[in-house]
């Protein structure tokens, strides 16, 4: 346990860790403009402990699940899980899956609905088809993130004869889903403290309740031991990360231990993606999950195949993990490709709206459903604007995906353009919607006009761009970066350190990439010199070979070449004169 004291003759804080070492000024400073000030705060954030996590039974209907499900691993009764084809929502596939291994309940099957086909959630008609003829009287439907506003497709499991056990994180409806057991930290009359939970996360608690119910009605014996929960954690670190849902103290906890999993004991399929993409998995970052990892899982799902995913998840076998690994690979090289098509169309059709409407971005046209999220947030990133990215759908439909900027709730301004939608779902940063073709400019002003509202009341208190001014010489300090990386995981509620240094100096200056768009360079470091990268920065080459005087705006990142790890200098810009 960290043992904290405050030297009261000082005015600084002096922090030790476990391993005796004192944090660094420069660290306590930046947790300090984060808000992280208690002795007990401190303590929490850079090394937290799983014993630290909400107890299970704060969560509403957790000893209900547990007890439908135990009962149904006891009786040996049917099971079926029905996922999503995000990374969440395989990774929480996956994880039910292997769990239910672990306690050997081999009656169980998973059904992931084909983005491209039948669209997100639990359907009736797609249940109904996979349901087929079956009519047992004992079994059970558990859905995983998702189902927390599908009132008839549960109606319709419920008439199949199903126990139906709803887990979710997604904003609930008013009306509650009316199934036998919901899991859903967001509903109401939950304590749970722990809002902000992914898919994954939630269905890592019902295994949770289930274990203990199992172990209550003495199901484990000498030939089957209580299986260790921590060896799925690994999934919840992916799926947590890969959904940007805010990092609050639980989310941390479970991540933390995640990438701690993946360090010593990651499974074959994980394992394979990371060597697949050059990731060194014994210190995985979280923009190694963000970056590399969850495009190339999401990649599955977006095209329509995301069992592969799944297949990788659960795969013990290391040559059919190298295979499957491979084939994400490709699968994420096509939707790259698709990706780009439909950008630049997107751009295009952007550009034309910057006149008409201030707060938003809506595009519609023969776009990829599989990639609108992608191009939403290319867009973002391009406007600095909430996006909708609307793709043809059949005759006179419309589906799209939506991402957000700091200030605006998605859920919040989708709810204010009910009136011209047939459906909609997510949450802060991310969300989906359908409508008819013929609604869509009423559409466009309807979120516009809700969107311009939330940024009337946005104060900009959350938009902390700067850490510190220090210079990579003296950041780039072994000690200074071990302690850094305390600071992970990095996303949503804790964004990666942005560092200023105000002079540098440059050699080897190049531009690299397919279309020279980024650069690479190396940055005087003292004696040596470090590596650096500007993805995005490569128009700046010759400006940067001129100019004498410029500063960077820059992060710490991670390299991993030929077995080998080094740290690099992340450039996010370059600052020129008195820039």
């Amino acid at each position: 346990m960290s043992r904290i004291n405050i030297n009261t003759g000082q005015s600084q804080k002096i922090v030790t860790l476990n391993d005796g070492s004192r944090v660094k000024p420069l660290i306590l400073r930046m947790l300090d403009k984060r808000g992280i000030q208690t002795e007990q705060d401190i303590e929490k954030f850079l090394e937290p402990q799983l014993k630290d996590l909400p107890d299970p039974a704060l969560m509403r209907d957790l000893e209900k699940a547990a007890t439908i499900i135990g009962e149904s691993v006891i009786r040996n009764t049917p099971i079926l899980i029905w996922g999503d084809y995000d990374v969440d929502g395989t990774t929480a596939t996956s994880l039910l899956l292997l769990f239910f291994k672990a306690v050997k309940h081999e009656n169980v099957e998973y059904y992931i609905p084909n983005r491209l086909q039948e669209g997100y959630g639990l359907q009736e008609e797609s249940l109904k088809r996979v349901s087929g003829t079956k009519t047992e009287k004992d079994k059970v439907l558990i859905t995983v993130d998702n189902g927390i506003s599908a009132h008839a497709a549960v109606a319709t499991a419920k008439k199949l004869r199903y126990q139906v056990v709803i887990t979710d994180h997604h904003t609930p409806p008013e009306s509650r889903v009316a199934a036998d057991a919901v899991l859903n930290p967001r509903q109401e009359n939950c304590d749970f403290p722990g809002k902000n939970l992914s898919g994954v996360g939630v269905a890592f608690y019902l295994v949770i309740g289930v274990r203990s119910y199992l172990q209550k009605r003495n199901y484990f014996t000498n030939d089957l031991t209580v299986p260790n929960l921590k060896r799925f954690l690994d999934l919840v670190a992916i799926g947590t990360v890969a959904d940007m849902v805010e990092l609050d103290e639980t989310n941390r906890i479970l991540v933390r231990a995640g990438l701690e999993s993946i360090a010593k004991n990651s499974s074959p399929g994980i394992s394979a993606l990371c060597f697949k993409t050059n990731i060194d998995r014994t210190l995985l970052r979280s923009e190694d999950i963000a970056f590399q990892l969850a495009p190339k899982i999401n990649a599955a799902g977006r095209l329509g195949c995301a069992n592969k995913a799944v297949a990788l998840l659960t795969c013990q076998s290391i040559t059919e993990s190298e295979r499957l690994s491979s084939a994400l690979v490709d699968i994420n090289e096509e939707r790259k490709n698709i990706t780009l098509q439909d950008l630049s169309s997107a751009q295009y059709d952007a550009k034309k709206q910057l006149v008409k409407h201030s707060s938003s971005m809506v595009v519609a046209g023969a776009f990829h459903i599989g990639v609108a999220g992608i191009v939403a947030s290319n867009l973002v990133e391009q406007f600095n604007k909430p996006s909708v990215v609307l793709c043809e759908q059949g005759p006179g439909i419309y589906k799209g995906s939506a991402r957000s900027v700091a200030g605006v709730n998605l859920y919040t301004a989708l709810s204010e353009c009910q009136e011209v939608l047939i459906g909609f779902g997510g949450h802060t940063m991310a969300a989906g919607m359908s409508l008819k073709v013929d609604d869509l400019p009423k559409f466009r002003q309807l979120f516009d006009t809700a969107t311009e509202k939330q940024y009337r009341n946005f104060t900009g208190e959350e938009e902390k761009d700067l850490d510190e001014e220090v210079s990579v010489q003296e950041l780039f300090e072994e000690s200074v970066l071990k302690q850094l990386l305390l600071m992970e995981p990095h996303g949503t509620g804790n964004p990666q350190p942005v560092f200023r240094d105000p002079s540098v100096s440059f050699k080897d200056i190049q531009r690299i990439g397919k279309d020279r768009t980024h650069l690479r360079l190396t940055i005087n470091n003292g004696s040596s010199v470090v590596s650096g990268i500007g993805f995005g920065l490569g128009e700046l080459s010759e400006k940067c070979k001129s100019e004498i005087d410029k500063g960077i705006l820059y992060s710490p990142s991670l390299n991993f070449f030929r077995g080998k790890r080094s740290w690099q200098v992340r450039v996010i810009n370059v600052l020129f004169g008195n820039g």
